[in-house]
């Protein structure tokens, strides 16, 4: 290793410069070669993958919006939270029960309609900010309407 830079440093100026600059030309080369090309050769190969991409990053934008949404929301207290599930509770018509506790809510079905179901669980969820953690659900069919009955445990957001 000493012979090289023994030579190197008896070059001329002008022979280090030349050398110098065919170094880094070399050193380029091999980086796009190695680093770069095969990264293109595979983009150009498969634009199905390269689309795949592009909506997985449409996604994770998408889920981080709704995630800087949510933590934005103020806080909701659990007496906020019982009186909005109660207050909405008339949406899920006559047929069903609901009681709130503390912690939880319990929610009991009786052909309870699909669409009214949905609606009760996102206002449950966005006002309420109740999360469900067990359902035990059996959909009905009457009049080529689905119903649902059933029970549906819900948990409140801490104090």
């Amino acid at each position: 290793m000493s012979t090289l830079s023994e030579r190197f440093a008896a070059l001329s100026p002008r022979d280090k410069h030349w050398l110098s600059v065919a170094v880094g030309v070399l050193s380029l080369v091999l980086l796009i070669g190695v680093g770069v090309l095969p990264a293109v050769r595979s983009l150009r190969a498969n634009p199905q993958a390269q689309q795949q991409a592009k909506a997985q990053l449409d996604y994770l934008r998408l889920l981080q919006v709704r995630v800087q949404a949510l933590q934005a929301r103020p806080l909701l207290d659990q007496a906020e939270a019982r009186n909005q599930l109660q207050s909405s509770a008339s949406l899920l018509g006559g047929n069903t029960e609901i009681s709130v506790g503390d912690q939880r809510v319990n929610l009991v079905l009786r052909a309870t309609p699909a669409n009214a179901l949905a609606e009760w669980l996102a206002r449950a969820r966005s006002e309420a900010h109740a999360v469900p953690i067990e359902a035990q659900w059996v959909r009905e069919t009457q009049n080529d309407e689905a119903l649902w009955s059933g029970t549906l445990v819900m948990t409140l957001p801490p104090r």
